[in-house]
């Protein structure tokens, strides 16, 4: 197990966090390259969606981009979990993103901020399954449970800019997840993602004002 892992299906699961399960956690009316997915020993992926006590949102990720299946397990079916924070120390160099992983460290890592790596590069780095290409982003996600002046955004912003690929920065509020650059920008309002579906707000950090939208059983990365 990468550190960081663990298989208390009491703890917190958060977005992004990856979740092996067997393939008859999934629903019955799965599809049958998600079920072969799990078979394999490939883990789903916690997803932004409302959840109860007993149940997770998540979702299956595919060999291709067209491949995402929604569903919701229980979490007794939970056999281990990956945090995107485990894998900050991974180190692999078989695609651009994966070499930038140690560029983006400094920038990160020296205010204190907890962060990790998600959407493709996390997913090949947890599993060893080959799901990233030449042109993969690196998506990481920071945990900012205190407000972060535009400003200091904007360092953080420009700073990962100089990396050489694109590098796709979600900011985790107690209120969902606000991208970067959004943050960073002059707009009046940012759209933040919630568990009950996206919002918009001028302080990401202050208190959900409803969806604009309501939720529905997508699975996106």
């Amino acid at each position: 197990m990468h550190p960081g892992d663990y298989s208390d299906t009491t703890a917190e699961l958060r977005p992004h966090d990856l979740v092996w399960i067997a393939a008859g956690a999934l629903s019955p009316d799965a599809p049958a390259w998600a079920i072969d997915r799990i078979r394999a020993g490939a883990p789903v992926v916690v997803r932004r969606a409302p959840r109860t006590q007993t149940t997770i949102p998540v979702g299956v990720r595919g060999a291709s981009r067209g491949q995402r299946y929604a569903d919701t397990i229980s979490r007794v079916d939970i056999a281990r979990v990956t945090t995107p924070e485990s894998l900050i120390d991974s180190r692999a160099d078989r695609v651009p993103a994966m070499c930038c992983i140690a560029g983006a460290a400094p920038t990160l890592t020296a205010p204190g901020y907890r962060w990790g790596i998600t959407g493709a590069v996390g997913f090949e780095l947890a599993t060893g399954l080959p799901v990233c290409h030449v042109q993969s982003d690196l998506d990481l996600i920071v945990r900012m449970p205190q407000p972060l002046s535009r400003d200091r955004a904007g360092d953080i912003h420009d700073a990962l800019a100089t990396l050489a690929v694109r590098c796709d920065v979600q900011l985790e509020t107690p209120c969902g997840a606000v991208a970067l650059a959004d943050w960073a920008g002059a707009a009046a309002q940012c759209l933040v993602k919630g568990d009950a579906g996206p919002f918009l707000t001028a302080d990401p950090w202050a208190d959900a004002h409803g969806p604009v939208a309501a939720p529905c059983r997508v699975f996106t990365d």
